[in-house]
């Protein structure tokens, strides 16, 4: 019925019916779309409402997405789902098209819906197409495996349309897979079906592969799935540096990766000159850090502004992928800025990132708009907008920043010290950019300098007189964050005295390119930071990120490093990688240079053995209940039983610890959802009483930042301080078997090394 003369254009979808669903998804219709009948807007205003605290009726903020909290999740699972789209296609003079649809691996329905128009007419259809092959085998798999578990897979073969007779079925598995059986014959009336299990197993950590493979009379059915055999512990790190003498000689064995999952560990060999601050354990260590709030985001992204120009002293090759992971960040710290220029720590208006922050996060900006990404001038204006007001040390009000500074016995930190740094650091920025006043900057530094404490804040005020032609009081202030450091400050949790030395390293390096009286400071800080500097794996983000931008701005002041690889010269500042299957035989790495050299062996992977349960300043414990309240028996947890995991510790003294919490699953379990404290004990109600919710036995449950249910864990944000925290979940046992049930972490996200880990155990789920 197309209008004559008119083209004809059509998209088609083909989409499996159970996700359509779950998600309530209604088929397109373009007809009520443009000439259904349009209902009354109708607009209600209550006065009433002006009498009440607006913070009262304020919508929730959803607990969910922190972009990168809690490590890499699955690789594959073997669920498989359709989703496909024609986009446009044009129809010929008979108004007809053939579409065709690559549907994979499928047994099920799909709706097909179809959306059709022409310059003047509309229409949409849609349809149940059912997908199957004669004889359904549906194989029931958990979505990932452990080394060390025992699954069982149920296979439900259906004899939907196929001739009665004997059907055999195997299932064989390959890479990080295995499956115990032998093939097994079925006999299958037409209409008939039988339901076996079959035992899988795992091996090694990796991806492996599950074939089934049906045959019978005038049928032959292959099956495929991806499935993911993940270490059942988190992957850990260690880093060693030694000096190696001229001519000396240094063997990278197979032991140094006997602890680790086999092929799963990764070994870094590196060296460089400069009293340790070696470039690629450092880069290494950011690339795997796995959080992602604003500080997290920025520490990591502020040093791969300069990894291109790093990258031949680490020993790697330019990366091209680098500028579209830089611009990602840039969008993810856009989309958390609101009009006034500030940025929330999480999302955008959450009002819990601190302004000293802020103006590391508008530092970021300036640097990558100065290295050619993409920054938009817009939002920049908003950003300098907001470091103004930060600047202003008497008037914060008017930026949604975190100005609180928690206090408890032994915290010298106050509102007062954070104003003067954030402001330092404001001014800073400014500078850089072009937006200072020079008169606010040079009154820091004669009135308020020697007050304030931090060397960093002081090194920063410094940089920016250096900006504005100021040289005089830029010495100054440069001698002053020498003279300061050493100082430690509990209340930041974003300062450290190796991320002072290194950040007032870089930015002296960086003032004296225009003014080489700053050269002698340079060579004491260089030492200092060589006798203070810790592992690369004992280091905060903050303290990683200072370390790579001093590294930067001393390269061009560091001498060659000479290195040989099993005879064969690897180049200045070379670094070498290998993973255990390259490490067969032995790799020996010469000192062919004229002095001793520092070398790094950064070893990383998921354990072999469970880590022992530790406790360093956060504890946490774990604990799988009943939803009656009583203790499951984890030997004998039924099939489709739902058990509730809670996870609770105590901290040590009053500080503050901003923690993550990461609960790897057992393989048979799947998270169904997350408690939260409206669902425990003691939940206060806006007319002041206390209710207890559903689950009031678990205890009062704490409130957090982030959530997440993923496929193989559970990870949440929280802010933990005196008297302790509960978290929990609901999850459901799926597929029987007997699993590595690992214990749970906790850990401080700006303090390597506090944290807490409870202790391994197992799980058995039995068939309904």
């Amino acid at each position: 019925g197309a209008p004559r003369g008119e083209s004809v254009r059509v998209t088609l979808a083909a989409v499996d019916e159970g996700i359509l669903q779950l998600t309530k998804f209604q088929s397109p219709d373009p007809k009520a779309h443009y000439f259904g009948r349009r209902a009354l807007g109708v607009g209600i205003r209550d006065d009433y409402g002006r009498l009440l605290n607006p913070n009262l009726g304020a919508a929730a903020t959803p607990r969910q997405g922190g972009d990168s909290l809690g490590g890499e999740g699955l690789t594959v699972v073997p669920t498989k789902t359709v989703a496909l789209w024609s986009g446009l296609v044009k129809l010929d003079g008979r108004g007809r098209a053939n579409i065709p649809l690559d549907v994979p691996d499928f047994n099920g329905e799909l709706r097909l819906m179809a959306v059709a128009w022409s310059e003047t007419a509309l229409g949409s259809d849609d349809t149940p197409v059912t997908v199957r092959d004669p004889v359904v085998a549906d194989l029931t798999l958990p979505r990932f495996l452990a080394p060390g578990d025992e699954a069982f897979a149920t296979l439900r073969v259906d004899n939907i349309e196929g001739a009665a007779g004997t059907y055999q079925v195997s299932l064989a598995g390959s890479g990080a897979t295995r499956a115990q059986a032998a093939p097994q014959r079925l006999a299958l009336q037409k209409g008939g079906n039988q339901t076996i299990r079959i035992p899988v197993t795992a091996p090694v950590a990796g991806i492996g592969k599950l074939t089934l493979n049906v045959t019978g009379p005038n049928l032959t059915l292959a099956h495929a799935y991806d499935i993911e055999a993940r270490a059942p512990f988190l992957p850990m790190t260690t880093v060693q540096m030694e000096s190696q003498a001229r001519g000396a000689t240094y063997s990278l064995t197979a032991a140094a990766l006997s602890a680790f999952q086999p092929q799963q560990a990764k070994a870094i060999v590196s060296y460089s000159n400069l009293a340790g601050l070696d470039p690629a354990p450092l880069l290494d260590s950011l690339e795997r850090y796995p959080y992602g709030c604003t500080e997290q985001l920025v520490s990591v992204a502020m040093p791969l502004l300069y990894a291109n120009v790093l990258a031949p002293q680490a020993g790697r090759t330019r990366d091209v992928r680098l500028n579209p992971r830089l611009n990602d960040v840039v969008t993810k710290l856009l989309d958390r800025q609101t009009p006034d220029g500030a940025f929330g720590l999480w999302r955008a208006g959450d009002g819990a990132a601190n302004p000293w922050l802020g103006a590391y996060a508008a530092d970021f900006l300036l640097r990558a708009q100065a290295a050619g990404l993409v920054v938009p001038a817009a939002p920049m204006e908003d950003v300098y907008k907001g470091l103004r007001a930060i600047a202003r040390l008497d008037d914060f009000s008017s930026v949604a920043y975190d100005f609180e500074v928690y206090r408890w016995v032994g915290n010298p930190d106050s509102k007062a010290l954070l104003r003067s740094r954030a402001s330092a650091y404001a001014l800073h920025v400014l500078a850089k950019a072009g937006k200072a006043d020079v008169g606010q900057v040079r009154y820091f530094h004669d009135a308020r300098l020697s007050a304030e404490p931090s060397p960093l804040a002081r090194a920063q005020i410094g940089a920016a007189l250096a900006h504005l032609g100021d040289r005089a009081r830029a010495r100054s202030a440069f001698r002053a964050a020498e003279q300061a450091l050493g100082y430690r400050n509990p209340g930041d949790y974003y300062q450290s005295p190796v991320r002072d030395t290194a950040g007032v390293l870089a930015l002296v390096a960086e003032a004296a390119k225009d003014d080489a009286s700053l050269n002698a400071i340079i060579q004491r800080l260089t030492r200092r930071l060589g006798n203070d500097q810790p592992r690369a794996d004992q280091l905060m983000t903050q303290e990683q990120a200072q370390l790579l931008m001093a590294a930067n701005a001393l390269m061009r002041t560091a001498g060659p490093v000479l290195v040989s690889v099993n005879g064969q010269p690897a180049g200045p500042m070379s670094a070498f990688e290998a993973v255990v299957s390259q490490l067969q035989r032995a790799i020996t790495f010469r000192n062919d240079g004229t002095g001793a050299v520092w070398r790094s062996l950064t070893v990383s992977g998921a354990p072999l053995t469970a880590p022992p349960a530790s406790s360093n300043g956060l504890s946490i414990g774990k604990r799988v209940f009943r939803l009656d309240g009583g203790l499951a028996d984890l030997d004998a947890v039924r099939q489709g039983e739902r058990v509730i995991v809670a996870l609770s510790g105590t901290p040590e003294g009053q500080r503050l610890y901003p923690a993550a919490i990461i609960d790897l699953l057992p393989a048979g379990l799947e998270i169904e959802s997350i408690l939260g404290p409206s669902d425990g004990q003691g939940v206060p109600q806006y007319d002041g009483r206390v209710v207890n919710g559903p689950f009031a036995w678990i205890g009062r449950i704490s409130d957090t930042r982030i959530t997440e249910k993923r496929d193989d864990r559970f990870v949440a944000a929280l802010d933990v301080q005196g008297g302790g925290y509960t978290v929990a979940y609901v999850a459901r046992a799926v597929t029987p078997g007997s699993y590595t049930l690992p214990g749970a972490m906790i850990e401080d996200m700006y303090k390597p090394g506090v944290g807490g880990r409870s202790a391994t155990g197992r799980i058995r789920v039995a068939a309904r």
